[in-house]
């Protein structure tokens, strides 16, 4: 394979830690940072 090409490249956001969802909230969310909370059409509220 030809090097002077690079197959991916990541991109990471930088993220401020000043709000966490509940433990409770934390498990139906799939996270507990609301800045990563990002709900699919198929998610249920």
């Amino acid at each position: 394979m030809d090097q002077k090409y690079k197959l991916a490249h990541a991109y990471i956001p930088f993220q401020k830690l000043d709000k966490l969802y509940s433990p409770k909230e934390a498990l139906c969310k799939g996270t507990i940072f609301p800045e990563l909370y990002m709900p699919g059409k198929y998610h249920k509220k």
